[in-house]
Parts: structure tokens; sequence; C-alpha cells
């Protein structure tokens, strides 16, 4: 029989373990995640990502979430939602609901979504802060909020308050007794278009994780951004002539101005008229069918005209630019993807194959298509061998047996390197195999197996492996060397290793002597493993 100390000791373990999962869950979902599109862009690797989210865990600020993290993410989706909503919503309430001239109203559906940006706030203030020029994610809360203040964080406190709420009991009709500085205040609240490039950058990310082609992305942003700027100025074509009685201290109906025309007063109506000036002064085809006849209404007019004429240029030098797109190396790209389609097709290849094929390319050129070796052949022997350098120098010093050669030598072995490329599960080595050849990984993991596929370990960024194969004749590989992930490594052939080091024999010698050492170490080991093995 249950007693109720039972049932209590049930619950209060069912609770502890809710708590539990929730905390390790929050643990993993606020460091680096390769879901993140600007993960890959920014760190790299699988390799690079562990590293990242070893390096934040013994980071002292718990709370602090990656930029690049899954529930940074998902809050950015969000949040894009939020901000095309609250783009329509915020200047339409504050335009019509609290500046309607006939009554004083308060806006009751924008403090819901300024419950959102609260939030926003918050999150904000303890996400980590990527720094470009050092590639480095900091987790310092001053620091994360001398970034914030610098940047919105002023602006986002001040678009996200209910001033009509606060200022309500002040609030008056278009009048001599209403009150320019209560207009002023209850204006701030539109400036949240100021954010309008966070959205942007947004748009742009989430379309990267749908891999949307680029000038899709263009296409449809353009037309997002169309249809903010007719609607903003609809909003602003109702609330100038308003804004304009409360600086003259008059009467709606004692102005010239449009809104006196319009016979229904609805809501609806005025801002149906509204539209319709802002699209037929946009277009240059009317007035909207009110003629202007006071100087605010003209100079509203010939604004539109203005700009009406500007984004049409600009939509003409869009659709310009994407044309001259398909000759870039996004186009070129998307050429050669359906150049491969089409060769997996007329070779009848099986679908893993052709995928393969085509995760190669895709990893290779990574949406861009460029010539490498003309690219280089064009540059200054000097740039060249800079742009080599700085690429793969790190790697090459990071052998220990080269590190007694000089920085000349060095130089002439990195220009030697040439770069290759792994999908996962590719054999890069094979034991049994005949060694010519010594690999650096400049990014990716792979996993080093005995000749029975028993897996000895992992390498990751900055690793390199057959390096005896340059130094010992005849020396067949003793393990397989599996990706495990997409690797680009650098290959290092023992011809051009030699032709490097030729000379040098004096400096071959110690190399030689130094990895004889290292391989009779190694049979050493392994001898003693086979006599005592491990449980």
């Amino acid at each position: 029989m249950t007693t109720s100390s039972d049932i209590f000791l049930i619950n209060e373990t069912t609770t502890a373990e809710t708590i539990l999962t929730f905390d390790t869950n929050w643990k993993s979902w606020k460091l680096a995640n390769s879901i993140h599109p600007k993960c890959d862009e920014f760190i790299g690797s699988l390799a690079a990502v562990r590293r990242e989210r070893a390096r934040q865990r013994k980071n002292k600020n718990w709370w602090i979430i990656h930029p690049f993290s899954l529930i940074r993410f998902i809050w950015e989706i969000i949040m894009t939602f939020i901000y095309a909503i609250s783009f329509m919503v915020i200047p339409f309430m504050t335009s019509f609901i609290v500046f309607n001239y006939d009554d004083v109203k308060l806006d009751e559906i924008t403090p819901i979504i300024y419950k959102f940006y609260y939030i926003d706030i918050f999150v904000n203030l303890i996400t980590g802060v990527y720094d470009k020029s050092k590639k480095n994610t900091t987790f310092n809360q001053k620091a994360i909020f001398q970034k914030y203040l610098k940047g919105y964080l002023i602006i986002d406190i001040l678009t996200s308050l209910p001033y009509d709420h606060w200022t309500h009991q002040w609030r008056k009709i278009p009048g001599s007794n209403s009150s320019l500085f209560i207009a002023v205040i209850n204006l701030i609240p539109i400036f949240k278009i100021i954010r309008y490039p966070t959205f942007h950058a947004y748009i742009k990310q989430f379309f990267s994780y749908l891999e949307i082609q680029y000038y899709k992305y263009r296409i449809i942003n353009t037309m997002i951004f169309s249809f903010y700027i007719i609607f903003w100025f609809s909003c602003f074509c109702y609330l100038t002539p308003v804004m304009l009685t409360y600086i003259y201290q008059i009467n709606i109906h004692d102005c010239s101005c449009w809104l006196t025309k319009v016979e229904k007063k609805t809501i609806g109506n005025r801002f149906q008229h509204a539209l319709f000036i802002v699209l037929q002064n946009l277009v240059a085809s009317g007035f909207g069918g009110i003629q202007p006849e006071s100087t605010g209404h003209t100079i509203i007019s010939t604004f539109l005209m203005i700009l009406g004429r500007m984004f049409e240029g600009y939509i003409i030098i869009l659709f310009i630019q994407i044309k001259k797109e398909n000759k870039t190396a996004e186009a070129k790209f998307d050429e050669m993807m359906n150049q491969l389609s089409a060769y997996a097709r007329q070779k009848q290849l099986p679908p893993h194959i052709k995928n393969r094929l085509e995760a190669y390319y895709f990893y290779r050129f990574r949406n861009s298509y460029f010539r490498e070796k003309k690219i280089l052949s064009i540059l200054s022997d000097q740039l060249r061998e800079e742009i080599v350098l700085y690429s793969c120098r790190r790697l090459v010093e990071n052998v220990l047996e080269f590190r007694i050669l000089s920085a000349e030598t060095i130089t002439s072995i990195v220009l030697s390197l040439k770069f290759e490329l792994y999908l996962p599960n590719d054999v890069i080595i094979k034991a049994g195999a005949l060694g010519d050849c010594m690999f650096f990984i400049s990014s990716g993991t792979v996993a080093v197996l005995t000749p029975t596929g028993k897996e000895i370990c992992h390498l990751e960024d900055g690793a390199y492996f057959g390096e005896i194969a340059l130094l010992v004749q005849d020396n067949r590989r003793v393990a397989s060397v599996v990706a495990i992930e997409v690797c680009e490594v650098y290959r290092l052939n023992k011809r051009n290793f030699r032709k490097c080091i030729a000379a040098h024999p004096e400096l071959f010698q110690q190399i030689e002597r130094i990895a004889s050492e290292r391989i009779d170490r190694t049979i050493l080991i392994d001898e003693k493993h086979k006599r005592y093995p491990t449980n």
C-alpha cells in the first residue's frame, strides 16, 4: 500500500529529475552548436566547435550564452517573426490609434509585443560577443554590456515603453490645449524601425540555414523591404498632418489637409486613403484622389514622387546586379552543380555516389567557384608566398621533427603543400600501403585505426600524420586513417620534402635519427602491449 510519504518521495524525485534534465539541456543549448549558420562560418570544423565549447565551460560566467548556440539561434528565429509583426503593428497603432484626432485612445496590442523585447534585451545582455578581427568570442559580462551599450541598448529600451499609457492623463486631441511635448514622446516607439538591419540580418541567416540561393534571398528581401516602405509611408502620410496640428495648436477640422476631405472617419478608411495617396505618388500617377492644397500636403506629395523615382532606380539596379551575378562565383558554382547533376544522370550513378560527389564540390568551393591556381599564378611571388605561409606555416611548425629546420627551409616546404579534401568515411591512409607523403589537418577530425580496425585515437585541427614516410625508405603504413567529418588537409610528398632539404644533408640525418628513435619506441611499446595485454 502506497503511503502519503511514499507519494511525497516520488514527487520529490520526479521534480529533482526534471530540474536536472533542464539544467543539463540548458548547459548544452547555451554552448556553441554547429546547427547555427554562423558557427560553420566563424568557427569551422567540429573539432574547433568542441574546443570552443570546452573553453566556454571553463569560463566562470556560467550564465553567458554563446552567440552561435542552439538557444540563441532559436531565439533569433522567434525575434525574426516579432520584428516582422512589430514593424507593422507599432507604426500603425502609434499613427492611427495613439494619434487618433477624434478621441484619446490607448494602444492595447503593442504592450504585448514589448514583452518580447524586454526578454530580448535580457538575452542580448547575457549573450557573448564575437570579435571578427580577433576571431574570438568574449564571455566577459562587462565587455558584453559595453558592446550592447554602444549599439542598440538605449534604442531597445526607449522604443519598448508604453508611453501612451504613461501619458494618458495629459494627452488631448489636437487643439489649443494639446501638448506638443506629450505628442513627441508618444512618437518614440516608431523609432523601433531603426532595428530593421537586425531583422535583415536574421532573415539572411535563416535563409542561409535553409540553403536558399543568394539571388532568391535578394529578391525576397527586396519585396519585404518594398512592402514595409509603402506601409510605413502610409502611416507617416497620416501622421504628418496630425503632428502639424499639434505644432500649430489647431483643430484637425481647421486645417486644409487631406484628412478633412475623407468622408468616412473610420480608421480603416483613413489608412486606405493614406495608402492610396502613397502608392499614386510613388508611381507618379496622381495624388491619391485628393489634390494637394496645403503646403504640407504638397511637400509630402513631392517627397513621395522623388522617393518613388529613387526606389524605381534602386529596383532596376538591383535586377541588373542579380543578372550580372549569374556570371559571379556563386552563379558559376550553381552552374557547376547543375553540370554535376547532369553528369550523374548520364552515368546513371547511384544516389549515394551522387550525393558524395555533390558534397565534395559543396565543401570544396563553399558555394563559390574559383580557380585557385589561376588566381595564385597572377600574383607576385612575394604576395603568393605571404598567402600560402599565412594559411599553412602553423601546421608545418607543429611537426616535432621539423622544429630544427631553418625558416627558409620551412618556407620552401610550405610552398610545396597540396590541398586535399576528404568527406566523412573517406580512407586517407590505408594500413600496409607504401607511404610516400604526410598530411597536415587544417580543419576536421580523423580516426587512427589498427590494421584490424581497432580505433587508436582521434586527430583534430593542427595535427599531422604519416611523417615517418618522408624519412624512412620503403616504409609501409602501420595504421589506417579515416575521416570522421569533412576534412581539409595539406599533403607533403616525399620527393618535394627531400628536394627542400637537399641543401642541408646534416639536418636530414638528424631528422632521420629522431624518426628512427620514434619508430623504435613505438615498436617497443607495441611489443610490451602484446606481451602484457590489458583487460
